[in-house]
């Protein structure tokens, strides 16, 4: 789930590769790739880079904070999904950090029961 909310690669060399490895991967499931954040450092705690990928273009990005943002905002404007594997993570962002609610909505007990625990009332706007 973490891998497909936010992907991790050491190097920019590693781009492209991780790209169409992903791709390959969901069209074997009758999928497409969808927005993304990649993050390139040689470990999670020294991040070098940050990017958006949406439908063949890199957007630059200079913080996570930016890139969930700008990656959250493509999937709305471009009317496309969360990625099948991280939509418990993009629920989450939805809802707790855009305070939004959709008809096509996934409830998820896990991402209910964190609201619960970080005492997040539901004061969502319904779209």
């Amino acid at each position: 789930m973490k891998d497909e909310f936010k992907t991790h690669i050491k190097s920019h060399s590693e781009l492209q590769e991780t790209i169409t490895r992903k791709k390959v991967k969901f069209l074997q499931l009758g999928l497409t790739l969808q927005p993304l954040v990649i993050i390139v450092g040689p470990n999670i705690n020294e991040i070098t880079q940050y990017f958006v990928y949406v439908n063949g273009t890199y957007y630059v990005l200079n913080s996570i904070l930016s890139s969930v943002d700008c990656c959250f905002k493509a999937i709305q404007a471009l009317n496309l999904e969360y990625s099948l594997e991280s939509i418990p993570v993009w629920s989450f962002v939805q809802k707790g950090f855009y305070q939004i609610n959709t008809d096509w909505d996934t409830e998820f007990v896990s991402v209910n029961s964190l609201f619960s625990d970080i005492g997040m009332n539901e004061t969502i706007v319904t779209l």
